[in-house]
C-alpha cells in the first residue's frame, strides 16, 4: 500500500487528507448518480458510488506512465444530488459544481449517470470561457466524445435532455467530433453531415487502426467525454446499452493520448456504468479508465506536469 492511501478512506482511490482535500487537489472527482432517460438497461444512478469503490482498490503507480498520478491531489466531491422530474434544473445543479471546481483551479472529473450528466459539465466550463453568445478569441474549445451511440438527436422520447442527445447539445455551446460510433440513426448521420461534424466509425478504427483517425483540426482547448459503451461489450458488459464491435483498452488509451497531447484539458468525464452484481471488473475498468486519464493529462496535456 501507498503511503498516501488510506483505508475506510471512501474518497476516489481511498487517499488520505493530505491529498485528497479540496484546496490542495488537481484534480476534482464529481459523482453526479443521475439516471432519467435510459432506454435499455438502468442503473447508471449507481454508477459513481460503484466507481469509487472500486477505485480503492487501483495501484497509486501507474507503471507505463512511470509516475504515480494521485500524488497532485484528488479530491471527491459531495454528490450533486439530481432535482427529480426536472432535468433542466439537474443540469443547473451540475453546472455549479463544475464551476465550482473550475472556480478552485481544479480540474473537474465529472462520474456519471447517465450521458445527460455530460451536458451540464459542457455548459459551465462553455460559461466559464466566456463562449456561450459571444466567442472569446483563443478561447474556444472542443468536445470530443468517445461513445458508441452519436449521441446528436435533437430530441428523444420527447425530451432534448436525453442520453441519445448529449452531443447534440454540447454542439450549442463548442465544436465537436464523436469516436468509436457503431450506432446512430439517419436523422444523425445527415445532421452530421450537413454541420460538418465529424463521425469516426468504430469499423474504421478496427480496419485502420487507432493511429489513423483524424484529429488534426481539434483545436488547443479539450473537454473529453468517455460513454463507457464505446468499448467493446467482451471488457466493459455493464452499460445501458451495450453494442458490439467496440474499441479494445490499448485503442482507447491511445486515442486518449493522441487527443490529450499538446493540447490543454478543461475537464472530462465517464458515464453509462451500470453494475452488475457479481461481476465487479467493469467497475474497475471504470475506475481505472479515470485513473490512467488523470496520468495522461499530467503526462501528455499542456496543462500538465
Amino acid at each position: 500500500m501507498s503511503d498516501i492511501e488510506c483505508p475506510g478512506a471512501g474518497n476516489f482511490l481511498g487517499l488520505c487528507e493530505s491529498y485528497s482535500s479540496p484546496g490542495k487537489s488537481r484534480f476534482s472527482i464529481i459523482p453526479v448518480p443521475y439516471e432519467a432517460t435510459s432506454t435499455y438497461v438502468r442503473g447508471s444512478s449507481r454508477g459513481p458510488a460503484a466507481i469509487i469503490e472500486a477505485s480503492a482498490n487501483i495501484e497509486i503507480y501507474d507503471h507505463e506512465l512511470d509516475i504515480e498520478p494521485a500524488r497532485q491531489g484528488v479530491y471527491t466531491a459531495p454528490e450533486v444530488e439530481p432535482v427529480p422530474g426536472d432535468p433542466a434544473a439537474t443540469m443547473e445543479a451540475i453546472e455549479g459544481a463544475v464551476s465550482e471546481a473550475l472556480a478552485s483551479g481544479s480540474l473537474p472529473v465529472v462520474l456519471g449517470g447517465e450521458h445527460t450528466v455530460s451536458v451540464g459539465a459542457v455548459r459551465a466550463i462553455a460559461a466559464r470561457a466566456g463562449i456561450k453568445g459571444a466567442p472569446v478569441p483563443g478561447e474556444d474549445f472542443f468536445v470530443v466524445s468517445f461513445d458508441a451511440h452519436a449521441d446528436l438527436r435533437d430530441s428523444y422520447d420527447g425530451t432534448p435532455l436525453s442520453h441519445a442527445c448529449f452531443l447534440r447539445r454540447a454542439l450549442e455551446v463548442a465544436r465537436g467530433m464523436a469516436i468509436g460510433v457503431r450506432s446512430l440513426s439517419r436523422e444523425e448521420r445527415d445532421f452530421a453531415a450537413a454541420g460538418g461534424v465529424r463521425v469516426t466509425y468504430a469499423d474504421e478504427i478496427h480496419s485502420a487502426g487507432a493511429g489513423a483517425v483524424d484529429l488534426g483540426d481539434i483545436p488547443a482547448n479539450v473537454y473529453i467525454s468517455l460513454d463507457l459503451d464505446v468499448l467493446d461489450p467482451s471488457i466493459m458488459p455493464s452499460t445501458g446499452t451495450p453494442e458490439p464491435g467496440g474499441l479494445g483498452w490499448y485503442d482507447l488509451i491511445d486515442l486518449l493520448k493522441r487527443v490529450i497531447s499538446g493540447r490543454r484539458v478543461l475537464g472530462f468525464d465517464v458515464v453509462e456504468l451500470c453494475p452488475q452484481q457479481g461481476n465487479v471488473a467493469p467497475d474497475f475498468t471504470a475506475a481505472k479508465l479515470i485513473y490512467k486519464t488523470i496520468g495522461i493529462i499530467i503526462e501528455y496535456s499542456a496543462n500538465g506536469g
